[in-house]
């Protein structure tokens, strides 16, 4: 979708990183949007343990296939369910995600450890961490999650990571999808989402091994649709999100229902995954009715006539 460059720098020479506080509950709201809230549905639980928080990593190497697009459409949709986040952005040359939503901090990768403390720390007080991950460094991704978040030893992590794999119809996404599914296996959740943005279909994923992988894994399949080139230019000369861009009355009234049409076949898409995307809630047992207690009473002699 958006044409991100993610670079594929590998020295990750960043800037400090970011000691302001976590942003409140829709603090990723544009200035002067209203986004029409709707209540949230029960959230799906998942089978895998009783984890309440979700952490969201794009985890495709490859650059331009639209993780930074998907992420700041999902911050729309988590912003109309009045789900609290916080987005990590780790790219300080061609930062897309941060220029739409400038409250995303930064996540500096010189020292992994403390990468990974950092967001360790963010899920202490939020739900759901998003993490926009640089490109360059994703061939090392699984073995870093595995070290810092899933091979830790005695209680259970209190959050489960969901892996977004984005799919376009070359065999550059759809190998890296089947490495890292073989990397990292069931330890994790897995959202593919096909991004339609060059071509309709996604013949080789659907016909690939990684896809079966997936499947086994128990992935979810969702799909981008294609923003109109003409749109995707006003979206990139405003930097605004769509939930912004709807809203704006200056710009012609059919543009602004044709955003609108992407953004609720979006959220469509989205709410299929939402068992993925929202903190899980563990399940409760209904207790066991109490029976009513049985009369002892001598049952009252009805005389023949009355039968």
């Amino acid at each position: 979708m958006l044409n991100t460059n993610d670079s594929d720098d590998a020295s990750f020479s960043q800037p400090a990183q970011s000691s302001s506080p976590l942003p409140a509950a829709g603090a990723f709201r544009a200035s002067g949007s209203k986004v029409k809230r709707r209540p949230a549905q029960n959230i799906m639980t998942l089978p895998k343990g009783n984890t309440s928080r979700r952490l969201l990593i794009s985890a495709t190497s490859k650059g331009g296939v639209g993780k930074s697009f998907f992420l700041i459409n999902l911050a729309d949709w988590f912003i109309e369910l009045e789900q609290p986040f916080v987005f990590f952005d780790s790219d300080s040359c061609n930062g897309t995600l941060t220029r739409f939503l400038p409250d995303s901090r930064f996540l500096n990768l010189q020292n992994p450890g403390e990468a990974a403390k950092e967001i360790h720390a963010v899920l202490e007080e939020c739900e759901v961490v998003a993490w926009d991950a640089l490109g360059s460094s994703q061939q090392y991704l699984p073995d870093w999650l595995d070290q810092s978040f899933l091979s830790e030893e005695g209680e259970p992590l209190s959050f489960r990571p969901t892996i977004i794999l984005m799919i376009e119809e070359d065999k550059d996404t759809v190998f890296q999808a089947g490495e890292t599914a073989r990397r990292l296996g069931d330890r994790v959740d897995w959202l593919v989402v096909k991004n339609l943005k060059t071509c309709s279909t996604t013949e080789i994923y659907d016909n690939s091994k990684a896809r079966q992988e997936l499947l086994r894994l128990g992935a979810i399949e969702i799909t981008m649709e294609r923003v109109p080139w003409s749109l995707l230019a006003t979206i990139q000369r405003t930097s605004r999100t769509l939930s912004s861009l709807v809203l704006d009355e200056s710009l012609p009234f059919l543009e602004r229902q044709r955003l609108r049409t992407f953004q609720r076949r979006f959220f469509e898409q989205l709410e299929t995954a939402r068992g993925f995307l929202l903190p899980t809630k563990p399940v409760e047992t209904p207790e066991p009715p109490v029976p009513e207690p049985v009369s002892s009473a001598p049952r009252p002699r009805v005389a023949p006539e009355e039968v």
